[in-house]
Order: C-alpha cells, then structure tokens, then sequence
C-alpha cells in the first residue's frame, strides 16, 4: 500500500513512549491505565459503539436496552485492560506468570494429552486469551498457536516477542494448515481461535446465539482427522495483577470426517464459546461485524 511505510514509523513512533511508560507501571496499574483508555475509546468511537449495540440486540435480546449499554461500556473498559496488560506482561519472567496464575481444571489437559494425538487447545477472542499460550508454556511446556500477524511489522514484532516466549511458536494464520497437522502429529499442542468471522469462500455457516454465522471448519476438520480432542479453554484477569485459567473437558471427535460431522463438530466447539461468553458478555468482542455476511 502506496505511503504504508511512512504510516507504520509513525505509528511505531507514537507507541514506543507508550510501551515504555507501561513498562515503568506496576503490572496491575498497566490494566487500570488501560481501563481508563477503553472508558476514552467507549465516549468517542460512535462507529464500535454502535456496531456492538447491534450485536448485542440481535445476539440477547433479552437484555434491556440500559444493561445492554452497561455491557457495551465494560466491553470498552476490558480490551483496553487486556490490550495494556499484554504489552506489560511482556516483561514478566516465567516464574513470575507461574506464580500470578490460578489453574481451574488442570486436569483436563492431563486427560487430553494422555490420547497421545496432540491437543487443540482452543480459546475465543474473550477474557485474556493472550495469557493462555504464555501461562501454559511457563507452567507447562511450550505450544504453537495460530494468529494473525499485525499489518504495522514494527508492531508485530512486539507482538511476535510476546508470543513467542518460554519456547511457543506463533503460526501465521494464512498458509499454516500443513504445520498444523506436524504439531498434532508430533503430540503437540496447537492454540485456534474459533469465534471470529472468516470468509465466506473458507467458513461453513454455523449458528452463534442463534443466527448464522460464518465460521472457520479447520478446528474440527484438524480433530477429525487426527482424532486430537479439542480442550475449551479461557483467561480471566484476577485482582491485583493476577490471573484466572480454566480449562473446561475436552471434546472428542467422533464419526466419520464428512461435511455433516464437521458442521456438527464446529457446532459443538461454537456452542462451548456462546455459553463462556453469555456468562461474561462483556470480555467478548462485540465491537466486530461478526455475523456480516
């Protein structure tokens, strides 16, 4: 893109004051600068607001107009925390994450690997889902997760940095699927995100809060042929800088590797996001057209 360079330098010029002053900042006050930042987002981006209002009335129409604004409002105040706490966990040292994490459902993960087929360790853009690879990794060991690199390369570098720490890989998401299939071959564990719209020549229309939605087939496509269980797993930030992990049992695949158990298979794994996200409506990511078509 014509001038696309001279955009990036200033924008990585712009952020790196930023990122150093997050630096200077107890970890727990990094989320309070970023609440604060979302609550200046929430009062001046018209345009996200009212996207997530949509969203919102579409997907729980159940909730009255005013706690649907409260939600919006708190959705705003969340990413900015989370956004400011993943720069600021940068710099945390395995150890230290180990120590500021509580796991709920360890188990599970025990259970899931004892398969000897590699687990899809699978999360939504919802809670801290950039803690997760980290906190698994220092606890753990490493694993390969699947993202999108940032368009800005001098910013993607501080992301690819934070991604890749205590041994994880970070998969470009275009192009990955044959990696992929090494990391479960090899016992591995691989991160997917599910909840986000991809595009229609790559997705299967699957209901999410009861409308169609486009919706990436490759976590149960992976599953099916490998036989690898899915582990549903997501991030909460806890007081004081802390952090909150829950692993929920892990979903088998079963049936024959057709287009029926595939949509049936992603179904489940959807639904799984759904109902994480209707009990905490505000660390999801309303503010994207996810059911545009």
């Amino acid at each position: 893109m014509k001038g696309a360079p001279l955009r990036h330098a200033l924008e990585y010029a712009a952020a790196a004051p930023f990122v150093a002053l997050l630096a200077t900042l107890p970890h727990a006050a990094a989320r309070s600068l970023g609440r604060a930042l979302g609550a200046l987002a929430a009062a001046s981006d018209r345009r996200r607001r009212r996207i997530a209002r949509e969203n919102l009335a579409a997907a729980l129409p159940e909730l009255a107009a005013r706690e649907r604004e409260r939600v919006i409002g708190a959705c705003f105040r969340h990413f900015g925390a989370a956004f400011c706490d993943a720069l600021s966990a940068r710099r945390l040292t395995a150890p230290e994450i180990c120590a500021r994490v509580t796991w709920r459902g360890f188990e599970h993960l025990r259970t899931a690997e004892a398969a000897g087929r590699g687990v899809i360790v699978l999360a939504a853009h919802f809670g801290n889902w950039e803690i997760v690879p980290a906190a698994l990794a220092a606890t753990h060991g490493p694993m390969a997760a699947v993202g999108r690199p940032v368009d800005n390369p001098h910013i993607d570098r501080w992301v690819q940095q934070m991604r890749g720490r205590f041994g994880n890989r970070s998969l470009a998401k275009r192009g990955a699927v044959r990696e992929m299939f090494r990391v479960l071959a090899a016992g591995g564990r691989l991160g997917l995100l599910i909840d986000q719209r991809v595009r229609a020549e790559e997705a299967i229309d699957v209901p999410f809060f009861g409308r169609p939605a486009l919706t990436s087939p490759i976590v149960a496509r992976l599953a099916l042929k490998t036989g690898a269980p899915v582990l549903p797993v997501a991030g909460y930030h806890e007081p004081r800088g802390r952090y909150r992990i829950e692993l929920e049992p892990p979903l088998w695949p079963e049936g024959r590797d057709d287009d029926a158990t595939t949509f049936e298979f992603t179904r489940r794994c959807l639904a799984g996001s759904e109902a994480t996200i209707r009990r905490h409506p505000e660390q999801w990511l309303w503010l994207h057209r996810r059911w545009r078509h």
